[in-house]
């Protein structure tokens, strides 16, 4: 018999993500889709996004179409447990059989959350998560499976989360942010149209690209890294470096708007091929739920001094994530090498105009939040398996009081 204990993670597995539509015009064949889908009545979950007319663009394409539409609006840049009620009983009321998610990863995780209330009609939401302890993969068993259709309608370039197969919602009782992750959480299809894309103001622009960025070196350098994710996510290292400045900077650059889009897409279906993430991740959701900060900004906040503590573990991924990177490391050392990708990094936050740190000034962030964020939001989090270095819970700690 072959000892299988010798191996830390000796099974990889794959999980269900969402098809991909992804081209100029994508969201103009969302009411075919949800005719695909078997949608009749579609509930939109949004956050609004107020100004750009793109929520009344896709109710008046599905209602052009055939497809009767409820507008659910009330979803924040950090979705709560009692926004995805709310969505719910919305739903519920107008006799819905099935979602159309317009915006980023708020309004999509929205959507899914409220499919898995659907679902399972009597539960709470947060209870439906991954964590360690209860080992999450023996109470998924507890839940109905999720057979609404959702369909998304993907306006940044970023969170991954329009194709993904688990929902970050906050409990607000915790506070901290869980992932649902149920069976067929996955939405049906993914419309990703640059058209809507680049309607970004720069700022967003820069940290939803960041966010992506964060979910392929966080998946790159993880412990359960496979070699599906690793080569889906050493490209999208290259496309965010080589485009995001550009797009961030210029919306209607429709070359950078496109492979961001390619690039957000590609890391969130990534995620779904094994590796997860790590202690940027679980520290940025902290700060996301304390200080209400966007994700993205959170994890590029503690993104350079979370992975120095994480790179003695793994110096050869950063050395190669710097080569992704265009750096020519023809002559050094593996250390030598990988201390390359964090130049680059800095360049890349300083070219974004986001800072590293001072998150006391930033975010209203205290000492003693950094313990909280750590024992609520990391300790029992899926990403504390996926970083590099081991959980120690003062080390970790001691990591982000140190930014505060």
């Amino acid at each position: 018999m072959i000892n299988k204990q010798v191996f830390e993670f000796p099974i990889t597995y794959t999980n269900d993500f969402a098809s991909l539509a992804l081209g100029w015009g994508a969201h103009e064949t969302v009411a075919n889709e949800c005719h695909n889908a078997g949608i009749k009545k579609a509930l939109i979950v949004t956050s609004g996004l107020k100004g750009t007319g793109i929520v009344e663009e896709i109710r008046q394409i599905l209602i052009a179409g055939g497809v009767a539409v409820e507008v659910f609006d009330g979803v924040s840049s950090n979705p709560k447990d009692k926004e995805v009620e709310a969505g719910f009983k919305v739903f519920q009321e107008a006799e819905c059989d099935g979602v159309v998610s317009v915006g980023g990863g708020s309004s999509h995780d929205a959507g899914k959350a409220i499919r898995a209330l659907h679902a399972n009609p009597d539960q709470y939401i947060c209870d439906m998560v991954a964590t360690i302890d209860p080992p999450w993969m023996e109470l998924m068993g507890k839940y109905n499976p999720v057979t609404l259709p959702q369909i998304t309608v993907n306006t940044t370039a970023g969170t991954g989360a329009e194709c993904t197969f688990c929902a970050a919602i906050i409990n607000t009782s915790i506070p901290a942010k869980h992932l649902v992750l149920i069976p067929g959480l996955a939405p049906k299809i993914a419309l990703v149209d640059p058209c809507l894309i680049r309607m970004m103001p720069q700022d967003l622009a820069a940290w939803t690209g960041f966010d992506a960025l964060s979910h392929a070196f966080e998946s790159y350098v993880a412990r359960p890294s496979s070699p599906f994710n690793q080569a889906v996510m050493i490209k999208v290292i290259k496309m965010v470096s080589d485009n995001l400045r550009e797009f961030s900077r210029n919306r209607m650059n429709a070359n950078a708007c496109e492979q961001m889009a390619w690039a957000a897409s590609m890391a969130g279906i990534g995620l779904n091929f094994g590796g997860g993430v790590g202690l940027v991740h679980g520290l940025g959701h902290g700060i996301s739920v304390l200080a209400n900060a966007h994700h993205g900004l959170a994890n590029a906040s503690v993104a350079i001094p979370v992975e120095r503590y994480n790179q003695s573990a793994c110096p050869e991924r950063f050395a190669e994530m710097a080569q992704a990177m265009g750096v020519d490391t023809w002559g050094l050392t593996k250390a030598q090498a990988s201390d390359k990708w964090f130049e680059e990094i800095e360049r890349l936050l300083d070219d974004l105009d986001i800072e590293t740190g001072n998150l006391g000034e930033r975010f209203g962030l205290k000492k003693e939040d950094a313990t909280h964020i750590v024992k609520h939001q990391y300790a029992n989090d899926f990403a504390r398996e996926g970083n590099p270095k081991d959980f120690v819970f003062e080390e970790c700690v001691n990591v982000l009081e140190s930014l505060i």
